[in-house]
């Protein structure tokens, strides 16, 4: 089976062409993407502007197009905070909807933050353990942890890396700035750390994102090159195979 997965961030929207069937490994064939920067089009409301919106929509209708070119089946269309967060949301879908036909699926953030959970633990398998995964979008966070492939808990926190940086008043940031940020940083995954550790000490802590990609670093952190489409795929062929 050829699917094709579109799938509309904060900062970029991508297509991803897979043959994927139930029980396999879902094998990439073509990608085409775009670095909208939606997050960007934001109006004082909070709105996407008209401009971001039929830029979406004609780019979502190109996706269209391709992936019916490459002889995908079946399409999975998503989006995420910038579309879930705006003020306009609905809106922006209609029209999506009336140029592409394409209905995205908004994810809510805890949606999104156990979908990419059960990502890493098909990629790291039952012999991680107890794990926790963290994913730094460009308009959220999300952490989910859990010993089984749903996690015991998932939480979404407004700390995307896109969304802090905007809030930086200066570039670079004074000092005074970036102490007032990490402060808030802390405060905000602080509160959520309780309902984490609840469920124990994870064994792995594995991050998927582009932006834990450029932390990688970081020794404490595994890094899964798969994340929240390859869920997505997961949970849709597991949904076939029933």
């Amino acid at each position: 089976m050829r699917l094709g997965v579109i799938d509309v961030g904060s900062n970029t929207v991508h297509l991803l062409v897979v043959d994927a069937h139930p029980g396999g490994h879902p094998t990439p064939d073509f990608s085409h993407k775009v670095e909208l920067r939606l997050a960007e089009h934001l109006t004082e409301t909070g709105d996407i502007s008209q401009e971001g919106a039929q830029t979406l929509a004609g780019f979502v209708a190109d996706c269209v197009e391709v992936a019916e070119s490459r002889g995908a089946t079946e399409l999975l269309p998503f989006a995420t905070s910038a579309i879930r967060d705006a003020g306009n949301t609905d809106e922006v879908l209609a029209l999506v909807r009336d140029r592409s036909g394409v209905e995205l699926d908004v994810l809510p953030g805890q949606e999104e933050a156990r979908t990419t959970f059960l990502a890493a633990r098909r990629w790291f398998g039952w012999s991680a353990g107890r794990l926790l995964t963290v994913v730094i979008g460009g308009g959220s966070l999300e952490l989910a942890a859990g010993l089984d492939e749903q996690p015991d808990v998932a939480v979404s926190l407004p700390l995307g890396a896109g969304r802090l940086s905007r809030e930086l008043a200066h570039d670079p940031p004074e000092p005074a700035e970036t102490r007032a940020l990490r402060k808030r940083v802390r405060s905000e995954v602080a509160a959520a750390q309780p309902a984490l550790t609840k469920v124990g000490t994870p064994q792995l802590v594995a991050g998927t994102s582009k932006t834990v990609l450029e932390l990688s670093g970081v020794e404490e952190l595994a890094v899964c090159p798969w994340a929240l489409r390859e869920g997505l795929i997961l949970r849709f062929l597991d949904g076939l195979g029933r």
